[in-house]
């Protein structure tokens, strides 16, 4: 009688049998003929079904047991402060101030063991204003000086008048510098580096920054422009070299300048011992600076030049930094064992400082975990905090397909999320650090109080000290006006457009309504003027299409009015458009001297070579006259880019010309000569 062996499933399907069993157990002998055969299939039959059966069973009280309910659509984190809680906390030294503290007590506080000690600060600080910026553009203003802006090119210096600017570039592991003068860019050379100076403000913005928008304004020290090392793909820093002991500190925008003077004078602590520590560290080699403005790469103290100390209320930060002077170069800084410490700070806390050895890993002395009550004070607006995360974003911060818990099970003695847990829909569970969840969710902190009302590992939140009253005058407000309609720009806020090209306004008129009238409007020298009118659709869009940007290098503001007989009853915010050349910017390179001797009555010739080089380019000889260019001969580009403007008589005797040479295209000029001075000799 033959036997043949089978595996479990084949046994269940050979006798017709569904099988859901998934392990291989032992393998039966099955009679395939005789008389027992009926019997086989009876008792294969029993084994395959209870098979079955114990499988789903076991199967299903595993997924039960794992998954007893589906995972939660979303999930409900509460916690407390901002930033990352190490050092001081600025909410809280406001709070102390408020109960009569001094500075000294307040970053004594916060840095324990410190002490408040005169030191030298008149040495310079380097500020990285822009980071490895491809064009910059900055220009003189004349506020307190006359807003001229000079250019240091290896040794020539270029002034720029008010209305006139600099140009940068990098190529090549050097920087490509110009003039912009009426909208007319003048080639000036290849240089190692530019440095700047001026009289009144430096305004200093990158490529598609605008001169007219508020901040990047700079009234103290030097600002140098750097070349990146990598030569095949050059970048430029701005750095502006300023002295710390005020011109630095009188630009530190931390905090508001309202708060109580001894807040302020705490910041000023802060703020000069931090910088203190960073020039004794020496300058950055990716920026050649020893901080940057807050904006990055490295998240300094915020710095923001000049709209600090003109800003609302800038005279009582001028005096709190005034206030830490002991003598005209010395100021008052924290010191740890003699050195000025690392004055790490942040907005707040959750109840209690955390020490750097547990957000960072260096385990400095000074900075310890430390009661901070005062950071839960009524006046932070962040002293709680909930958030709301939906399932798909938190399965994402886990690397999971999907989370049906978390929860916080390790805390540092801040009482920050040194761990969080994600429990996952198959029993299984993933870890990530405080700092990873907060990074992934965007949280303010890692002080995570509760995940869904679970505290996880408890927490013991120190009481809020009780409210105390401002001594400070509170800020002015400015009177608000309440319009019937909200008009919403759909236009980007500030936008680049070509030179010629045509750009559309949109906005959304609320409550929507049909018809309403709507005027766009321009600012044309400090005043708005209307220069179309139209009327929304049911919508309560409305949208037009300006045919042409001009002219170029120049920014153009734009507001969007809706109106009733002739009145507002509704304004949009005002959005800017920069207008920027649609040519291919070329450079001019004389051939003749820029500066020639001429006999009168004999004839001369300017001669230059055009790049990138092509033939037939339009290009004009011009003339300075009366303090402006004008137009005296035409030409185009021979082969080779060369182009030559011959003059058949110098004239008269003792006379001196400025001449340039100017390539233009689309009615614009795409490029321009170094000036040209002849001398007519007698």
């Amino acid at each position: 009688m033959g036997r043949v062996r089978l595996e479990p499933k084949l046994q269940c399907v050979a006798a017709g049998l569904p099988w859901l069993g998934t392990s291989p157990g032992r393998t039966p002998i099955v009679r395939t003929a005789g008389p027992t055969a009926r019997r086989t299939r009876s008792a294969l039959f029993t084994v395959c079904v209870a098979a079955t059966a114990l499988v789903a069973s076991t199967l299903g009280a595993s997924l039960a047991s794992a998954n007893p309910t589906p995972p939660p659509a979303s999930f409900t984190l509460a916690g407390a402060g901002f930033g990352h809680g190490v050092g001081m906390s600025q909410y809280g030294s406001l709070a102390m101030a408020k109960a009569g503290m001094d500075a000294s007590s307040i970053v004594t506080h916060y840095y324990q063991g410190t002490n408040v000690t005169p030191v030298p600060d008149d040495m310079a600080v380097r500020v990285n204003l822009e980071f490895k910026k491809k064009h910059i553009r900055t220009r003189g203003e004349a506020v307190e000086g006359d807003g001229t802006l000079q250019a240091n090119l290896s040794g020539t210096i270029v002034t720029a008048a008010p209305g006139e600017s600099f140009a940068f570039t990098g190529d090549a592991g050097a920087v490509v510098a110009a003039k912009v003068v009426g909208g007319v860019r003048q080639e000036l050379g290849i240089f190692p580096s530019v440095s700047l100076t001026w009289s009144g403000l430096a305004n200093v913005v990158a490529k598609n920054g605008s001169f007219n928008s508020a901040g990047h304004r700079y009234r103290y020290g030097t600002i140098e422009i750097l070349p990146t090392s990598n030569p095949s793909r050059t970048r430029l820093n701005v750095v502006n070299s300023l002295r710390l002991h005020e011109e630095y500190l009188y630009g530190i925008s931390e905090v508001s300048s309202s708060w109580p003077d001894a807040a302020l004078q705490a910041q000023v602590l802060a703020a000069r011992t931090y910088a203190l520590s960073a020039i004794a560290a020496g300058p950055r080699k990716a920026c050649d600076c020893h901080v940057d403005d807050g904006r990055g790469p490295y998240s300094d103290q915020v710095f923001s030049g000049w709209s600090k100390q003109s800003g609302a209320m800038g005279e009582r930060w001028v005096a709190a930094v005034n206030a830490t002077h002991t003598s005209p170069t010395t100021g008052m800084a924290i010191l740890y064992e003699g050195q000025p410490i690392r004055a790490f700070y942040s907005s707040s806390s959750g109840g209690a400082t955390q020490a750097s050895v547990d957000q960072w890993g260096g385990d400095l002395p000074y900075v310890r975990s430390v009661a901070d009550p005062w950071s839960l004070s009524e006046d932070n607006p962040n002293r709680s905090w909930t958030v709301t995360v939906d399932q798909a974003r938190m399965a994402q911060a886990f690397a999971a397909a999907a989370v049906q818990q978390v929860d916080v099970i390790a805390r540092d003695p801040s009482g920050v999320a040194k761990t969080v847990q994600a429990t996952l829909v198959d029993g299984t569970t993933v870890t990530k650090s405080g700092n990873q969840v907060r990074n992934a969710l965007g949280l303010k902190s890692s002080y995570i109080n509760a995940i869904d009302g679970r505290a996880g590992v408890p927490i013991s939140v120190p009481q809020a000290p009780p409210a105390q009253t401002p001594p400070t005058q509170a800020p002015v407000e400015q009177p608000v006006v309440n319009y019937e309609r909200q008009v919403t720009m759909l236009t980007p806020a500030d936008r680049e457009v070509r030179a010629l090209k045509p750009f559309t306004i949109r906005a959304q008129v609320s409550p929507e309504r049909k018809g309403l009238r709507v005027w766009f409007q321009r600012m044309v020298d400090g005043e708005w003027v209307t220069f179309k009118k139209k009327r929304t659709r049911s919508s309560g869009k409305v949208r037009y299409r300006v045919p042409e940007a001009w002219p170029p290098n120049t920014t153009q503001e734009y507001r969007v009015v809706v109106v009733r007989k002739k009145q507002p009853i509704g304004v949009g915010d005002v959005f800017r458009v920069s207008v920027v050349p649609s040519v291919k910017p070329r450079s001019v390179a004389l051939i003749t001297p820029s500066v020639m001797d001429v006999p009168a009555g004999k004839p001369f010739a300017i001669k230059a070579k055009v790049r990138p080089k092509r033939k037939g380019l339009t290009v004009w000889r011009q003339a300075f006259v009366d303090g402006e260019w004008r137009t005296v001969q035409r030409s185009t580009t021979k082969k080779g880019g060369r182009v030559v403007f011959r003059i058949k008589k110098a004239a008269p005797a003792g006379a001196t010309y400025t001449y340039r040479i100017l390539v233009v295209a689309k009615k614009q000029a795409a490029g321009a000569s170094q000036d040209v001075t002849v001398n007519v000799s007698g």
